[in-house]
């Protein structure tokens, strides 16, 4: 199985720096555009499945870099994490650091604690494994999920801290499973 994670297209929030958490922002045209340059590189990695966060931002996203080609699959466990009441706060105002320690597992502000968060996307993980077994699938996701399956999957940061790894908007992450 060949897993293929995309982060959404830029929002404005993207550009303004702030969290956005499960807030339901749109995409900017820059970010529509950008998932249009994509499209071709995704049409020649013979996916078989797209699954999407149910936030319009990833779902845009997804109906974009398959042309419409192909039925949009929503899964509720890959949605952005719940940044409680820093949703909407300047990105460098927020103490960062604390929310994506798994030993700490703080819900400082409401935010979802990092064990369950980091739960809800190996179960995603874990049943796509069994479902989709021999086929190719294309998951559109934001940065904090997508940053879970780095660590599920890939490179794991030494000091545990998932903060330091870096998901730009638009860019394909493959993983052999």
């Amino acid at each position: 199985m060949k897993l293929y994670v995309v982060r959404h297209g830029e929002t404005i929030w993207n550009v303004l720096g702030k969290v956005q958490g499960i807030s339901d922002i749109p995409l900017t045209d820059k970010g529509r555009e950008s998932a249009k340059e994509l499209q071709e590189l995704v049409s020649t990695l013979n996916i078989d499945v797209v699954i999407s966060s149910p936030l319009e931002r990833a779902r845009e996203t997804a109906k974009i870099l398959v042309d419409s080609k192909l039925p949009i699959n929503i899964d509720d466990r890959i949605k952005e994490r719940d940044w409680g009441l820093n949703e909407g706060a300047k990105i460098d105002e927020v103490d960062r650091w604390d929310c994506w320690d798994v030993v700490l597992n703080t819900k400082l502000q409401n935010i979802e604690c990092i064990q369950d968060f980091m739960y809800r996307v190996s179960s995603f993980i874990e049943d796509i494994k069994i479902r989709y077994k021999d086929k190719n699938v294309l998951v559109v996701t934001h940065s904090a999920v997508s940053r879970v399956i780095h660590y599920l999957l890939g490179e794991i940061p030494e000091d545990g801290n998932l903060s330091r790894i870096k998901i730009p908007n638009l860019r394909i992450i493959e993983y052999e499973l």
